[in-house]
């Protein structure tokens, strides 16, 4: 098992190969770790698509959850 932190400028909703796993932040705006298996995930975010890229699939390497893996999406306009 891993973690992993999706980065982007707003709540947004986290996909990891096409299933939702909430949002991104939890209620005190921090970044929220997910609990993933490590290896090859595609990750997407909900909402308006104002962001780059459309997806992202990344090799995820097995880390605890202290260190997070991260996922960064970039704000477009």
């Amino acid at each position: 098992m891993s973690y992993v932190v999706v980065k982007f400028p707003e709540r947004r909703e986290v996909f990891i190969d096409n299933r939702s796993e909430g949002d991104n932040v939890d209620a005190d705006s921090r970044l929220r770790p997910l609990l993933v298996n490590a290896g090859w995930h595609t990750f997407r975010l909900g909402g308006l698509p104002n962001f780059a890229p459309a997806a992202l699939t990344v090799d995820v390497p097995e880390v605890p959850m202290l260190a997070p893996f991260a996922v960064v999406f970039t704000k477009t306009v």
